[in-house]
C-alpha cells in the first residue's frame, strides 16, 4: 500500500521548494491548479456525453426490445406451467380416489 503520513508530506515540500525554487513556486501551483481545472472540466464533459448517450432514443428501443425478450421467456415456461397442470392431475386423481373410496363405503354397508 502507498501511504504518506505528515512526515513523508514534509519531506516532499521541502523537495519540491528546492528544486523549483522559491520564486517559480507561485508558478507551478497555478499550473497545478489549471491542470486540475482542466481534468475536471474534461470529466464533466465526458459524463454530459454519456448522459447523452444514455439518453438516446436507439438504446431506448433496445432496452424496451429487451423487455419485450423476457416478458416472452417468462411466458414461455413451459416447466413451469407442466408441473402446475401435474400437481393440478394429481389433486383431482386423489380427488377422485377419495370419491370412489366413500363409493365403496356406502355400497358396502
Amino acid at each position: 500500500m502507498l501511504t504518506f503520513g505528515w512526515g513523508e508530506i514534509l519531506l516532499v515540500l521541502i523537495i519540491i521548494v528546492v528544486v523549483v525554487g522559491p520564486k517559480d513556486l507561485p508558478k507551478l501551483i497555478k499550473q497545478l491548479s489549471s491542470f486540475s481545472k482542466s481534468i475536471k472540466k474534461l470529466s464533466r464533459e465526458f459524463k454530459s456525453s454519456l448522459n447523452e448517450i444514455a439518453d438516446h432514443e436507439d438504446l431506448k428501443d433496445v432496452k424496451s426490445s429487451f423487455k419485450e425478450v423476457n416478458k416472452m421467456k417468462e411466458d414461455l415456461d413451459i416447466k413451469g406451467k407442466f408441473q402446475s397442470e401435474i400437481k393440478s392431475i394429481k389433486e383431482t386423481s386423489e380427488i377422485i380416489d377419495k370419491e370412489v373410496k366413500d363409493i365403496k363405503k356406502i355400497t358396502d354397508k
